[in-house]
């Protein structure tokens, strides 16, 4: 299992990204690779379960979210979930008070499928496109963030 952690300042306050960012109707608005959810039971309280297909590579890998928890926490909130399917995975949003914005931090440890491994063959590269990806999904949701109101 692989370990991967990010965090992010986001000018806008702390609730709204929350809102915005733990409601899983909308993650693939932001989070790079995801489809819209299919079969969603729950609005992203704990509990809560969807379908998705997460696209890398050219290659199109169902997986299930399932909310293990979305609460306040502190001057923030939390949110953890597991991955199941093509990857499974572990994932901690924290969404934390930050001057008049928003610290967003976030850690998962994941498995890869055997066959995207052996489709390539060094895992670093692997790595890499995972951090990428990452990347690209933190810049995603500061940016819908800061570039309007958003409203979940």
């Amino acid at each position: 299992m692989w370990t991967l952690e990010k965090s992010i300042i986001i000018d806008r306050p702390v609730e709204e990204v929350y809102e915005y960012g733990s409601n899983p109707a909308l993650w693939y608005q932001w989070y790079a690779g995801l489809s819209e959810p299919k079969n969603m039971s729950g609005e992203g309280e704990a509990g809560t379960k969807a379908d998705f297909t997460y696209t890398m590579m050219g290659m199109h890998m169902p997986i299930t979210v399932e909310v293990i928890e979305n609460k306040q926490s502190g001057m923030g909130y939390s949110w953890k979930g597991e991955v199941s399917g093509s990857i499974t995975s572990h994932q901690h949003w924290a969404y934390m008070r930050e001057g008049r914005g928003t610290k967003v931090s976030y850690t998962e440890a994941y498995e890869m499928p055997n066959s995207l491994l052996r489709k390539v063959a060094d895992k670093l590269i692997i790595r890499k496109l995972l951090d990428n990806a990452m990347e690209q999904t933190f810049k995603n949701l500061k940016d819908v963030c800061e570039a309007k109101k958003i409203s979940a």
